[in-house]
């Protein structure tokens, strides 16, 4: 294993005489006056963050991103210190004005200086190494915990005109036994290191003229991790326990409890490092923040539909026709304004997102058949009676396998089937009194904006497949847009029912069955740049 080869090669490092630990040079500990600037390198999650740090015996302020976020440390400020944190907030219509939130200690909840450096506790110096053209001491720290082997590395040289030690570089890595994979791979670079700090960094009030006061216990807290600070175990643990409580979790299986902190962890950093970019959009924890990417599988449940199965109708628009309607098209359009939208639901943990995304498409072709009256219908139906067809229940199925069995059975209303209930069932279709068959369905043209947005407005909310990643999962607002994130490996189906413009860039807006907690009121906006996601990948909606 990669953990005892390091361990191994450590200690034959130290026998040959290679530690450089002088017994004239003191312990590894950071200056308390320091400046820096650092870059952030997630190995593992293939993204960079940047930050600097000014930091005196009393205050801190860091700086992430160039500036789009800052944080300052007062400990001297009220009885027991105050943090403000100044960041972009959008409104509805996508335009972001800087925000400043402020909280204060409480006495068993002080407020601390923030640091970016690591905890130098009980590492032990094995070597030197150049790094960047400066001679560095190498101190090594492995750490085992129930389910976790860490290997952590500090670069530093020693200034012996401040007689500090200054850092050069940091890594981290993780190897969960539990998964049986590497957890995270992370690199900190350091560079202009000071060790004199002007007061005038720390004056927060040029930023906060109106702050508005934030409780440690509000959801901008422990949802959106304001204030909270991922490599801080106290501030892991707090926001752990409000998880654990507000989503009612229990860890009965031995060596559980810690697998499942260190992956709700990797989420706070993922959290806390998109939050901090000024993208546009937010991430928050969710009812995922613990999950492992094979309990993941069960909150999604698109299968990809065989070779050759198409939709039943053409799509009724030539590309000339599109061309011309191009221009005319209003730049924004809400089917949910015109009563062809339900409410959000929550699929839970059944792989039966293919039976929302159709059934909202067959509701909204309904309505608009029926004068607008909405009917609410019953995906339960199709999970329990589509298995002919090529679906699984909750074990997944594909939106042709929904479509098809609709236009030979047809929907019942929820009223009379009964309600979703996260679980195969027993076929009752034969003895429902009112049912809604679906003529047929279409599949749009894909990857065109314009054909999109014909059918949203001719024809009502779409089915539509997408791919959920990590940050997918995490959304919290805003327009979401991950360039990282494969428009053509499609794993869950959700409902298209309207766009928006913001800045003469189109944005979807997607009905998810995650329930309303998730996203905004269980919906989504993402931006149709580059088809993120897939949205233009398989759209499609049904004919009465």
């Amino acid at each position: 294993m990669w953990f005892f080869n390091i361990l191994l090669l450590s200690t034959i490092l130290v026998a040959h005489g290679k530690s450089v630990k002088d017994d004239d040079l003191p312990d590894l500990e950071w200056p308390e006056t320091f400046s820096l600037e650092a870059l952030r390198i997630y190995l593992s999650a293939g993204f960079t963050q940047d930050y600097k740090i000014w930091r005196t015996l009393k205050n801190s302020r860091i700086d992430y991103n160039n500036g789009a976020v800052k944080s300052f440390v007062d400990i001297k400020k009220s009885r027991y210190g105050e943090k403000y944190n100044i960041h972009p907030e959008a409104d509805l219509d996508g335009d972001s004005t800087n925000v400043c939130e402020k909280t204060k200690g409480r006495l068993f909840h002080k407020v601390n200086l923030e640091t970016i450096l690591p905890d130098t506790t009980d590492f032990a110096a094995v070597g030197t190494e150049t790094i960047h053209d400066t001679e560095t001491t190498k101190f090594v720290l492995e750490e085992v915990s129930a389910n976790v082997e860490t290997k952590k590395t500090i670069w530093a040289y020693y200034n012996s005109e401040d007689k500090v030690w200054l850092p050069k570089k940091y890594e981290v890595k993780q190897f969960n036994t539990w998964i049986g994979s590497e957890e995270s791979a992370e690199i900190w670079e350091f560079n202009n290191v000071e060790t004199e700090v002007s007061d005038e960094y720390f004056d927060a009030e040029k930023y906060c003229e109106d702050a508005r006061e934030v409780s440690l216990k509000d959801d901008a807290v422990t949802k959106n991790l304001l204030f909270m600070d991922p490599d801080n175990d106290k501030h892991v643990d707090y926001v752990f326990k409000s998880f654990k409580k507000r989503y009612n979790r229990n860890y009965d299986i031995d060596g559980e409890h810690e697998m499942r902190k260190a992956i709700f962890k990797k989420n706070m950093r993922l959290v806390s490092m998109i939050n901090s970019q000024n993208l546009g959009y937010k991430l928050s924890i969710n009812q995922f923040s613990d999950r492992l990417p094979s309990e993941k599988i069960k909150y999604t449940g698109l299968l990809r539909r065989s070779p050759g199965k198409k939709g039943t109708i053409p799509f009724p628009y030539t590309s000339e026709k599109l061309k011309e309607a191009a221009e005319t098209l209003p730049s924004e359009y809400d089917t949910r304004l015109y009563g062809l939208v339900g409410t959000v639901k929550n699929q839970a943990e059944c792989g039966s997102c293919w039976t929302f995304g159709t059934t909202a498409s067959i509701e909204g072709a309904v309505a608009l058949s029926n004068s607008g009256k909405f009917l609410t219908l019953s995906n339960q139906a199709i999970l329990d009676c589509a298995w002919p067809y090529g679906s699984s229940g909750c074990d997944g199925g594909t939106d042709t396998a929904a479509y098809h069995w609709a236009m030979d059975y047809g929907l019942p209303t929820q009223a009379e089937y009964g309600d979703y209930a996260n679980q195969d069932g027993i076929c009752n279709i034969n003895n429902m009194t009112t049912i809604y068959k679906i003529k047929g369905f279409v599949d749009v043209t894909p990857y065109s904006e314009t054909a999109l947005k014909m059918a949203l407005i001719n024809h009502g909310p779409m089915s539509v497949s997408v791919n959920v990643n990590d940050e997918f999962q995490s959304y919290a607002g805003g327009i979401f847009y991950d360039k990282n994130c494969d428009p053509t490996v499609l794993n869950h189906e959700v409902s298209l029912v309207g766009y928006g413009e913001q800045d003469g860039d189109t944005y979807w807006i997607l009905k998810n069955s995650w329930g309303p907690e998730w996203g905004i009121d269980g919906y989504m906006h993402i931006s149709a740049r580059d088809n993120t996601c897939g949205v233009a990948t398989e759209p499609t909606y049904a004919v009465i």
